[in-house]
């Protein structure tokens, strides 16, 4: 009779450990899961920035610079971890005005994404917890060509009866 309970309390023994070691393997993998997370949405910012600064740059194709440098970035990448949930938003911000002088820092790159986080196996299959990002980098673009051929041929229109003077250009252009 005794040899049974042994027996019984060594199985109890077992199946606490196994059970205790899910559990401890289930936090250690969740830790690890959102710790790639975090890691991704910095590469994703990073990414957005980047674009953002091509954007700015003052070519004259802003909208498929910023755009080539995202998809060249982030897209097809960390599927397990995330999907794109819109169309990223190239060029003037939620609140750009075209005709506003004070909106020229408002433009830039807003890329949404979600992200999946599950805690393996208590976690239903097709159940993961899904949040919803958004990297964004807004920065003031940097004038065109034709935008500093115009400031230039302005600038000189209205220096007049001035000799010897230089003039440097320290604007960007």
């Amino acid at each position: 009779m005794e040899k049974k309970v042994q027996n019984r309390i060594q199985g109890q023994a077992l199946m606490e450990f196994v059970l205790g070691l899910m559990v401890v393997f289930s936090f250690f993998f969740f830790f690890i899961r959102m710790s790639a997370l975090f890691a991704i949405a910095n590469y994703i910012h990073y990414a957005t920035f980047m674009a953002a600064r091509a954007y700015s740059s003052g070519s004259d194709l802003p909208e498929e610079r910023a755009k080539e440098v995202l998809d060249a970035t982030v897209s097809g990448k960390f599927k397990s971890l995330i999907s794109t949930k819109d169309q990223p938003l190239i060029g003037g911000g939620p609140y750009f005005q075209v005709d506003s002088k004070m909106d020229f820092w408002n433009q830039g790159v807003s890329f949404p994404f979600k992200a999946k986080l599950t805690m393996h196996p208590f976690t239903p299959k097709g159940q993961a917890i899904e949040m919803d990002l958004v990297s964004e980098s807004w920065m003031p673009s940097n004038p065109t060509q034709a935008e500093c051929s115009q400031l230039r041929s302005s600038m000189a229109s209205k220096v007049v009866g001035v000799t010897n003077v230089v003039v440097e250009w320290d604007n960007g252009c």
